[in-house]
């Protein structure tokens, strides 16, 4: 009687466990695109710093990105400060290297010399026609 109760447990484990592998397997954790930052180039402008901001960013979306920008807006309200020109193709799993000058609030810039990232989403259209703004996740690199 009681290995078989152990044996219903143990199924029941097991298929639980089973399931929610298989679920994990198929979500998508909202990180479609994810890359590396550095800026270079601050020359400060009164309150504001003018800046380089050079991206590494790569597509992990499962379809190929196009006429994507990539927006810059500031953590210290949210602000949009700029978008880099259009990036013509970012396949699937492929990378693309982005720089661009912008003009952030000298509080702004400080926040980046201390490690937070720089607030940049992707911004393009799906195969549909619809305007899709993903979030990049950023790590801090001192070269590409």
């Amino acid at each position: 009687m009681r290995s078989m109760s152990f044996l219903r447990v143990s199924l029941t484990a097991l298929l639980a466990i089973f399931l929610l592998s298989t679920v994990t397997a198929f979500a998508k954790d909202g990180r479609d695109f994810v890359g590396f930052y550095n800026v270079s180039h601050p020359i400060p402008q009164g309150d504001h710093m003018r800046v380089t901001l050079n991206l590494q960013v790569r597509n992990f979306s499962s379809a190929d990105v196009k006429q994507a920008v990539v927006m810059l807006r500031q953590n210290t309200g949210l602000d949009l400060v700029g978008q880099s020109a259009p990036i013509k193709v970012l396949h699937d799993h492929g990378s693309v290297k982005v720089s661009q000058r912008f003009t952030v609030s000298r509080a702004e810039y400080e926040l980046w010399q201390q490690g937070t990232q720089p607030t940049v989403f992707l911004v393009y259209k799906d195969a549909r026609g619809h305007q899709l703004d993903r979030y990049i996740q950023l790590a801090p690199s001192h070269g590409f």
